[in-house]
């Protein structure tokens, strides 16, 4: 039998599959050490950079908003403490922290998710916008325990507070954030898509003015996106300039006072015809800035759209109705130019003026008898126009009508303002798809037919008969301030109202005076003791209503005018007494202002001497 031999190996033996083994697990360690290497050694800036980025970050700083004062100064429009709500985790979407916020700010799950989704991030931070204005009380509430949500955080920044409110609403203006159209619109002259800008008024106006620069500093936040420190201002901001109004907001406010009492929709403006400012400038009714600026809830805006009174139309620069007889004053401007004697006489005996079968009636039963131009303005006798502008046709009263700047915008510094229509053949076989009757002229020179203007341009109208053919542009603003104290006056335009020769224009204020003096005259409730008033009044038919809109236009003193007015009130019936009895009031208030004023700089005056 053969014996097998016995082998003994010393020590273990290494299969393949052993050695393949170690040899990966060293390639891995020694790919791992390499890339530590090339990470910490080779690459140690670069990502020493990128963390540094990301805890260190450029915050913008906000500019401060102009302010904004009347004319004597008083502060109107000032800022204060806004509050909004931010998200720190950008677009995280965790139903546990939808919940949380939901039930601490009482908006539902579905809208704080449809915020975090779609809501404003700003650049840089990265803070997710969850409620852009919140009411004071909500936001101190929040601010207490803000430490139970990390993920929250309450930022003020300056918001407009404007002080009177409603007062002036349509004049100043609100602000409120860029649409997309708007920023589309001013992306190019630096606007972002964040920006809060003026909407109305003088706000909307002077917005870059107002603006001022934005600064901007560097922050550090931790991993939750929340500021630890400020490192350095780099860039101080610079506040936007102050404005400075032409507007008495004493009279502004007793004048809307006195449109709340009334309660009709209306306009009334009030201004100075030697520079075109404007120390009053009503519409009503008004409505409240300081919620425009916020957030406005349903219940208030329908409550706004339904009020058949248009709260949110400028009634004084975008309101357009027909005239009635304060155009008066440019169809006899009209009939002096194109020969006819101001003294001639029109026999109204029958109280009708007649073309075929045509037949257009006076105010007053039976005629105004033998009617002069000046009586035609005292009496406001509409056959004395008839005629005439029978005798001359459409184009010659067309043609004062654009002299003194009807069917044109005048030029105010406030967006909105609309133009009229100055109606002539033209614009009729366009827009009517028909010829130019008689019938058309005969309404035309009494301020009806197709004819429309705005107050401002009837006030604008009465400011040239007042400096015998010399209009200033209107304007609410007198000059802007900036933070180191220098001024800039707004620049004004002059203008000479055609060649009219200075004898017409003293006609027109004869009888205007006349009409407020004489006792057969439809503005005698302006009468004024020591004081001489001009105006006119109009009661115009308008398709809204069968009650006429009231108007009158004037001014005073009118040996030295310094105030020219205009009122309207809708639908209101005559407007010798409608539209009378409320220029009366400013009349009066403004007279007792004025008393008060030189009371006072006299009794200065004598202290300073003692």
């Amino acid at each position: 039998m053969k014996k097998r031999g016995i082998n003994i190996k010393l020590g273990e033996e290494k299969s393949v599959r052993e050695i393949i083994l170690k040899a990966f697990i060293l390639v891995v360690f020694l790919a791992i050490g390499a890339r530590m290497f090339y990470l910490q050694v080779y690459s140690s800036e670069k990502y020493l950079y990128l963390s540094e980025k990301n805890r260190f970050k450029v915050k913008e700083i906000e500019s401060t908003r102009g302010k904004i004062y009347d004319v004597k100064g008083r502060l109107v429009v000032t800022n204060g403490a806004g509050y909004r709500l931010v998200y720190l985790r950008e677009r995280e979407q965790n139903p546990e922290i939808v919940k949380e916020i939901s039930e601490v700010t009482g908006f539902s799950p579905e809208h704080i998710s449809k915020k975090i989704k779609y809501g404003e991030i700003f650049p840089f931070t990265r803070e997710n916008v969850i409620i852009d204005d919140m009411n004071e009380e909500s936001a101190h509430k929040l601010m207490e325990k803000i430490g139970d949500y990390p993920y929250l955080q309450v930022q003020t920044y300056s918001k407009r507070r404007y002080l009177k409110d409603t007062v002036a609403s349509h004049s100043i203006g609100y602000v409120k954030k860029i649409s997309e159209k708007e920023y589309e619109k001013l992306k190019d002259e630096g606007y972002k898509a964040r920006d809060i800008v003026g909407k109305e008024g003088v706000e909307a106006q002077y917005d870059k003015d107002l603006q001022g620069k934005s600064g901007s500093e560097y922050i550090e936040v931790n991993a939750l996106n929340k500021v630890q420190r400020k490192i350095e201002r780099k860039q101080a901001p610079i506040p936007g300039k102050d404005l400075h109004l032409t507007i008495d907001m004493e009279l502004q406010e007793y004048m809307e006072e006195q449109f709340k009492e009334d309660g009709r929709a209306g306009a009334f403006i009030a201004m100075n015809p030697k520079n075109g400012e404007i120390i009053t400038m009503v519409s009503y009714p008004t409505y409240s800035l300081n919620m425009f600026s916020s957030q406005i809830s349903y219940d208030e805006w329908d409550k706004i759209i339904k009020d058949p009174r248009r709260p949110l139309s400028n009634k004084a620069v975008a309101g357009e109705y027909p005239p009635g007889s304060v155009f008066k004053v440019i169809s006899a401007m009209a009939f002096m130019d194109n020969g006819i004697d101001p003294k001639e006489q029109y026999n109204d005996r029958t109280g009708y003026y007649t073309i075929g079968k045509w037949k257009w009636r006076a105010w007053k039963f039976g005629g105004h008898g033998y009617t002069d131009l000046k009586k035609s303005i005292v009496e406001s006798a509409n056959p004395y126009y008839y005629r005439n502008a029978d005798r001359i046709g459409h184009e010659p009263i067309i043609v004062a009508g654009a002299k003194f700047g009807l069917g044109q915008k005048t030029g105010i510094d406030i967006p909105g303002e609309k133009k009229g229509v100055l109606p002539d053949s033209a614009w009729k076989k366009k827009v009517m798809k028909s010829g130019w009757y008689k019938g058309d002229t005969i309404l035309l020179s009494i301020g009806q037919g197709y004819l429309t203007v705005t107050p401002l341009q009837i006030a604008n109208v009465y400011a040239a008969i007042a400096n015998k053919g010399v209009v200033y542009t209107p304007h609410l603003v007198r000059e802007l301030e900036d933070y180191t104290g220098k001024k800039y006056p707004v620049k004004v335009e002059k203008e000479v109202i055609g060649t009219y020769p200075k004898s017409y224009y003293d006609v027109l204020d004869d009888a205007l005076v006349a009409t407020v003096s004489q006792n057969n005259g439809t503005t005698k409730v302006l009468r004024t003791k020591g004081m001489k008033v001009a105006a006119k009044s109009g009661s115009a038919q308008n398709a809204h209503s069968k009650i006429t809109h009231a108007w009158v236009a004037g001014y005073f003193p009118a040996e030295n005018p310094e105030i020219v007015f205009t009122t309207i009130l809708e639908n209101a019936g005559g407007g010798g007494s409608v539209a009378g009895g409320m220029t009366r009031k400013f009349i009066d208030k403004y007279l007792e202002i004025k008393a008060r004023e030189k009371e006072n700089q006299d009794l200065e005056k004598k202290n300073m001497e003692n």
